[in-house]
């Protein structure tokens, strides 16, 4: 089979723990990418974080960004771009200040967090870490509604985080139960739950860009660990789960490469690709 487009989830699948991409990595998507094939970083990160790692790459991939509410090709050009409305924001603020959990939603460029140094603010964890370059803009906001009608930014994902597994578990069967015609639910770690729109996936915005180029989707291969990367390893031909990946996603791909830790991007596409 010849493969087009590869897609490739970011934390826990082509970033190892301590949140880099390794050079046989870089080397093997260099040389894919140098072959004609295209490449596409799917994360559910804030596009601007996955926009500044893609600079390691050597060459400007495409991007599907806060679980495929954005995707932009490697000029930033918008290709599509799903936004929260209104309500659905203040509905969500409202349940995770009455469940007490902590929560964050994002734009394209900037983290709106009602407690930036929150153990469980990832983007406050990561810029400390991080060199400027990496950093992402965080903007700390009340915990009120009311900031919602003051917002100039489009808000494309909202995430909610909690050690205690019950408590998430509730949470996401509320929102299921009051939301689904409107709110999709998915998760990328086992303390958080992360709402998008309705029918917005990593495997909806991989058909997206199959048509704008063109790629039917048995000419596509998907990577990734977690279950936001579900939908997209189902809907590529070549769905490629890494070994460090939940039992869920591992069940339902075509293969599955070696772990994140020893290059398994690499391995699959040397493997199926190149």
């Amino acid at each position: 089979m010849s493969y087009k487009l590869i897609a490739i989830d970011m934390d826990d699948t082509l970033l190892t723990h301590d949140k880099k991409i390794s050079e046989e990595n870089i080397k093997i998507l260099k040389k894919a990418h140098n072959n004609g094939i295209y490449i596409a970083i799917s994360t559910g990160r804030i596009y601007a974080s996955a926009y500044a790692y893609s600079e390691f790459l050597g060459f400007k991939p495409y991007i599907i960004a806060s679980n495929g509410a954005i995707i932009r090709d490697p000029n930033n050009k918008e290709i599509y771009e799903s936004v929260l409305d209104l309500d659905a924001l203040k509905y969500l603020i409202e349940l995770g200040n009455k469940y007490d959990t902590y929560y964050h939603f994002y734009s394209d460029k900037i983290v709106f967090s009602p407690e930036t140094t929150n153990k469980y603010q990832k983007y406050g964890e990561w810029n400390r870490l991080y060199n400027e370059t990496l950093k992402v803009e965080i903007r700390e906001i009340p915990t009120s509604v009311d900031i919602v009608d003051k917002l100039e930014d489009k808000i494309v994902k909202f995430v909610i985080f909690d050690e205690d597994a019950e408590k998430i578990k509730e949470v996401r069967n509320i929102i299921d139960k009051d939301k689904s015609d409107r709110l999709a639910i998915t998760s990328s770690y086992y303390n958080n739950i992360e709402i998008i729109n309705k029918d917005v996936s990593k495997g909806s915005a991989l058909k997206i860009l199959g048509a704008y180029l063109d790629i039917e989707r048995h000419e596509m291969m998907a990577i990734g660990d977690s279950e936001n990367d579900l939908e997209m390893v189902q809907y590529a031909g070549l769905g490629v789960a890494v070994e460090n990946a939940i039992d869920l996603l591992k069940s339902n791909a075509d293969y599955i490469t070696k772990t994140n830790m020893d290059d398994g991007v690499a391995y699959a596409i040397k493997k199926f690709v190149l």
